[in-house]
């Protein structure tokens, strides 16, 4: 008898108890009167003890909790839910039903966030027709809104456009809201058809659009490079009543400007006064950006003083356009006489704008009256971008000007920017390229003091540097200062290390290099065998050689066509 009475679930043997005895009822009595009670208060949390109430919790009485408390204290019972440890979780209908309520109580933003579980909880589900069957008496008007605009934040651009559909043809359309938000996502993704397909079954719903939802409409047109529907689409609209505001000139000067129709975007601007709408700082921007761009710097700097007269401040969008043009035709004077009255203005955002000038400049090589630019610039406070720092650096190394790279690197550092290994590298490559090795081997001590670790590379130009002076021993110092940092030489040292000695008649240290290499590190570089070979096959008696051939063989190095001519050609002098 046990044994059956085990197999009977537990909602089973739990029913047959008086409801006063039964804990299923008991546990949706208590929830439902904390939830009351944290109605009034601002608790992030409820305050019933979950753990132990979980085994008397599942769907059936999380349904009970939600039919009780939902609809007169929503946000506990909605915060309740979320807090459900897993695998309980609210189902579609209990987040659907909250949603309807706190819309119905305004708390719109809690409604959305109600939604937005919804929708993450159970992305398979098919949420709209469950958000329509919420209320006995039809959802609120705010939630298929609500809903689209859930699914537009999940990036669920064709679930969102199906659920507008569906939802204004069975009479709860969204409002003109989350219809613009819709039509505005489809515009950026470029799905155009679909678009208007919105904006078909908006109007056959009776949803009035506005003035965000007009411009939304003439950019998707620019968008689509039919300007010239753009302008035919306003001139209806104008004659239906609707006055176009300034965003909608504005979006049709970029699309004429985006096409290069020039000519059509000026006479627009010309006509926007006498339609009662001003040009604004924007479209003065979106003219001048489309002069530059066609090499009409003259007109585009007469629009810039046009804007300055009628009052309008330029912003930092501004100066960088016309800057911008100027740099790009090389008018470098213009575009620094413009830097600096933009600085004069006061404006902050002049980063960007600093590296247009400064790319130009290293463009066009002008790299010292840069030099001379930054200067003033930063005793004005301006702190020049940490790209364009690197960028002048790198241009002054590559014009063999270590010196001005260094003082620039300093600069840099003052003004609170940390220089990166790459760049330390350049100047050490640059103060050794021009035989400047004291200089680079400063910097190599300065990158140690602020903790940039020196690499191969630092090691490697450093080495051949000195190698290259006639200083091998003090490129060998080098080399050991390397290895002791734990960094591995590489056949590039070898070469120059042994090369150098082998220039300086050292040929006792070449050997020594080439034997400390291939037994240390298994580095057996060829080029230092046949440098090693030739030059004593040019210095030394032929028995020298064929023992230096024969200690070569030893260390695993194998002749090639260069060393035997270098013994050959050995041969015939001393046979001469």
């Amino acid at each position: 008898m046990s044994k059956a009475v085990s197999r009977i679930p537990s909602s089973t043997l739990t029913s047959l108890l008086p409801r006063a005895l039964n804990p299923h009822v008991a546990v949706v009595d208590l929830v439902a009167t904390h939830l009351a009670a944290d109605a009034d208060a601002d608790a992030a949390k409820p305050t019933v003890d979950l753990s132990r109430l979980l085994p008397y919790l599942g769907h059936d009485e999380l349904t009970a909790v939600v039919l009780r408390a939902g609809h007169s204290h929503p946000l506990p019972t909605l915060r309740f839910l979320l807090s459900l440890p897993p695998p309980l979780r609210p189902s579609p209908s209990h987040l659907a039903l909250l949603a309807h309520s706190l819309a119905s109580c305004s708390l719109f933003s809690h409604a959305l966030d109600a939604l937005s579980h919804l929708v993450r909880l159970h992305p398979a589900h098919d949420a709209l027709p469950t958000l329509l069957l919420a209320s006995p008496t039809g959802p609120h008007a705010s939630l298929t809104g609500l809903l689209v605009k859930v699914l537009l934040r999940h990036a669920r651009l064709r679930d969102a456009l199906r659920a507008a559909l569906r939802a204004a043809a069975a009479g709860a359309a969204p409002d003109a809201a989350a219809f613009n938000a819709l039509l505005a996502a489809l515009s950026r993704a470029g799905r155009f058809d679909e678009l208007w397909a919105a904006r078909a079954a908006m109007s056959r719903a009776g949803v009035r659009p506005d003035a965000r939802t007009f411009n939304i409409l003439v950019a998707a047109l620019c968008r689509a490079e039919d300007a010239e529907r753009a302008q035919g689409f306003l001139d209806e609209l104008e004659e239906q009543g609707f006055e176009p505001d300034v965003v909608t000139y504005n979006t049709l000067l970029a699309g004429y400007c985006r096409r290069g129709r020039l000519k059509d975007a000026l006479h627009l601007f010309d006509v926007m006064p006498y339609r009662g709408v001003p040009p604004d700082l924007v479209s003065h921007t979106i003219l001048m950006d489309g002069l530059c761009k066609v090499w009409r710097l003259a007109d585009a700097r007469r629009m810039f003083d046009r804007m300055v007269q009628s009052g309008l401040s330029p912003d930092a969008v501004a100066y960088s356009v016309l800057i911008t043009g100027y740099c790009n035709e090389g008018r470098l004077r213009e575009a620094r006489s413009l830097l600096f009255e933009m600085v004069g203005s006061g404006l902050s955002s002049v980063g960007f704008t600093l590296r247009v000038v400064i790319d130009g400049h290293v463009k066009f090589g002008k790299l010292l009256t840069c030099l001379n630019m930054v200067a003033p610039l930063r005793k004005y406070g301006v702190v020049v971008p940490l790209e364009s720092y690197s960028s002048l650096i790198g241009a002054l190394c590559e014009d063999m000007r270590p010196n001005a790279a260094r003082r620039l690197l300093q600069w840099m550092i003052e003004d609170g920017h940390s220089p990166s290994l790459h760049m330390y590298n350049m100047i050490v490559d640059c103060f050794c390229r021009c035989d400047s090795a004291k200089e680079a081997l400063d910097m190599k001590l300065e990158m140690s003091s602020r903790d940039v670790k020196p690499n191969v590379d630092t090691y490697r130009t450093l080495i051949t540097c000195f190698c290259r002076l006639g200083r091998s021993l003090e490129g060998q110092s080098v080399m050991v200062e390397m290895i002791e940092s734990g960094l591995q030489p590489n056949e590039s040292i070898c070469a120059a290390l042994v090369c150098g000695f082998c220039k300086e008649g050292n040929l006792n240290r070449a050997e020594l290099m080439v034997k400390y290499f291939a037994l240390d590190f298994q580095i057996r570089c060829n080029d230092s065998y046949s440098a090693l070979m030739r030059t004593c096959c040019e210095t030394r008696s032929t028995a020298e050689s064929l023992a230096l051939q024969d200690r070569m063989l030893e260390l695993g190095f194998i002749p090639n066509s260069e060393t035997c001519r270098s013994i050959i050609s050995g041969l015939s002098r001393n046979l001469g």
